[in-house]
């Protein structure tokens, strides 16, 4: 037992006294400090972490209830919000653009007013007969003061030129400047190009006109009875007006005259069916019919009357043939009779009397018998 130790592992007490150092009042001053310090901080912490439910532990006060108009505004601001949420934003490049449709639209009325500008300069357009002259620009005063201009520019220009003969250059443009044309009434005739310009641009004109009266004689006239603005209008409607047509229309239909209505037969060629043995197509004409009527009912008298005549032969034959018959029968009956009387055996009673027998009943048995 010379170790340090005891037999259960206990230290020596005199091994174990304390071999530490005495804390000086600085020494413990600071360690107070510093763990006041880490409880602040760590504190700090814990309550930035901590959620607002958790820091305001106050209780809420229950919601107010839904009245009547508080759900009617709560329903409108609802629909605001879906239709805010539901709402399609442009952006940059949508702003400023145009719709196909719009566009071609407008791209057919730009070419319609072009064609109709370019046809009223050429002198074609010719306005309808119920509107006033649609154009603003006089064009045939327009292209006049343009050729007065440009005349009055060749005319300076020729004053221009020395001694006031034309040049060579002018002599040609002038021979170039010449034109034929055949006018209205088949002539050919000679002139300059603007003349022959301006015999052609009255011939469209005229032309464009004619085809214009056409147009508006083709086109049905405006009816006469159409009420402009405002009209108190009286007897517009008259619901009597059915009845009385009606009754117009009976009151024709009694005072109309009976007459019968017309004879309509049956036609057998109408069908295409096969016929019976015995059919007989009929004339379509009344005198023709009625003469192969009385044909057929003669016929058919005839057919009666011999048919007749065979049933009496008939009844005749068969009243013989009964009368034979029943003949017959009697013969039979009779000769029967005579066989049973016949094979009678009559005993002779009294010995000899068989001869006596009466005559008269022979007579009658013969009789009876026939023979």
């Amino acid at each position: 037992m010379g170790s340090a130790t005891t037999l259960y592992g206990d230290r020596d007490p005199a091994n174990t006294k304390s071999k530490h150092k005495p804390i000086s009042s600085s020494t413990s001053l600071a360690f107070t400090s510093n763990l006041s310090s880490l409880i602040a901080s760590s504190k700090t912490k814990s309550s930035e972490q901590q959620p607002a439910s958790k820091v305001n532990k106050r209780v809420p006060s229950p919601a107010p209830k839904a009245s009547l108009f508080t759900a009617h505004r709560e329903a409108k601001e609802s629909k605001k919000r879906t239709r805010d949420d539901e709402q399609e934003h442009k952006t940059s490049r949508d702003v400023g653009r145009t719709d196909e449709s719009d566009l071609a639209r407008s791209k057919r009325k730009m070419l319609e007013k072009t064609r109709l500008y370019n046809a009223m300069k050429r002198g074609e357009y010719i306005g309808r007969d119920d509107y006033d002259e649609r154009g603003l620009v006089d064009f045939d005063k327009k292209w006049a003061d343009t050729q007065g201009k440009a005349s009055q520019s060749d005319d300076v220009d020729s004053d221009s030129d020395d001694g006031g003969s034309e040049s060579e250059s002018g002599r040609a443009k002038a021979e170039e400047d010449k034109a034929q044309w055949t006018d209205e009434f088949g002539r050919l005739r000679t002139g300059t190009a603007q003349e022959k310009r301006r015999f052609e641009r009255s011939q469209r004109i005229a032309s464009a006109a004619e085809a214009a009266f056409e147009d508006a004689k083709a086109r049905p006239a405006a009816p006469e009875n159409i009420i402009f603005g405002d009209t108190v209008q009286t007897h517009a409607f008259n619901p009597d007006t059915v009845i009385q047509e009606r009754m117009a229309e009976l009151a024709a239909k009694r005072d109309k005259e009976a007459t019968p209505p017309p004879d309509s037969h049956y036609d057998g060629k109408a069908e295409v069916r096969t016929k019976g043995t015995g059919f007989f197509a009929f004339s379509k004409d009344e005198e023709a019919r009625k003469k192969e009527m009385e044909a057929l009912e003669q016929e058919r008298a005839e057919t009666e009357r011999k048919r007749k005549e065979r049933d009496g032969v008939k009844e005749g034959r068969k009243r013989e043939i009964e009368a034979r018959r029943k003949a017959i029968q009697e013969r039979r009956s009779r000769k029967e009779a005579d066989v049973f009387l016949d094979g009678l055996e009559i005993p002779d009673v009294g010995g000899g009397l068989g001869d006596d027998r009466d005559p008269v009943d022979d007579g009658e048995r013969s009789a009876a018998t026939g023979s």
